[in-house]
């Protein structure tokens, strides 16, 4: 029998560098927006004052939206989760999702 367990559970492991030696978690929020440019602006001023160091940052625009790939690494599980929710709340954003990634140290 499988249970799910949500993500704001505190069974949420902070730090998964002991299941994989010799990876590190990252993570990317994907945000969709209208063409208001001032979603970005206002989305950098959250990362900003919450002091997160940003890897990349990719705009594109598809149509009639903006899409934001944001990729931080070296944070937490918890804390990527709660700056995707952060940037949900930004006024204009249509969708916020966030993917958590192991990828292989250098």
């Amino acid at each position: 029998m499988r249970q799910d367990i949500p993500a704001s559970s505190s069974s949420v492991c902070e730090d998964f560098s002991h299941c994989l030696p010799g990876f590190t978690l990252t993570h990317t929020v994907h945000l969709v927006s209208g063409l208001d440019l001032g979603v970005v602006s206002t989305a950098a001023g959250v990362l900003e004052g919450e002091q997160v160091v940003v890897d990349r940052w990719a705009v594109t625009r598809c149509g009639d939206v903006l899409e934001q790939k944001i990729v931080f690494g070296e944070m937490t599980e918890r804390r990527a989760v709660r700056l995707r929710e952060q940037l949900a709340a930004v006024d204009g954003v249509v969708r916020a999702k966030i993917e958590h990634h192991f990828v292989r140290a250098r």
